[in-house]
């Protein structure tokens, strides 16, 4: 363990903004379990889940001093898959 890994998460969000690598890393290890459910639940197909996660975690970190500062990280992150979902249903149709 390190020390990022008793950091509180908006912390570690300030620190991500910043372009610290590693907090923004130890961000999304804390939310993967839950984005990947979610990308699969809105998908429907695990392979097409992953790619939105992965999606969603290279925009996260491209955008990530777009973030508002009141934001949590939480609803930072779901927002992304969410957007990353849509645009995948939006690309079947």
């Amino acid at each position: 363990m390190t020390d990022l890994d008793f950091v509180d998460e908006q912390s570690l969000l300030a620190a991500a903004r910043a372009g610290d690598e590693e907090a923004f890393g130890r961000l999304v290890k804390r939310h993967r379990e839950g984005l990947e459910q979610f990308c699969y639940l809105m998908l429907g197909d695990a392979h097409d889940g992953k790619c939105a996660l992965e999606e969603t975690v290279l925009c996260a970190w491209r955008e990530r001093e777009l973030v508002e500062p009141a934001a949590t990280p939480r609803m930072w992150l779901y927002g992304h898959a969410m957007v990353a979902c849509l645009e995948d249903l939006d690309l079947r149709r």
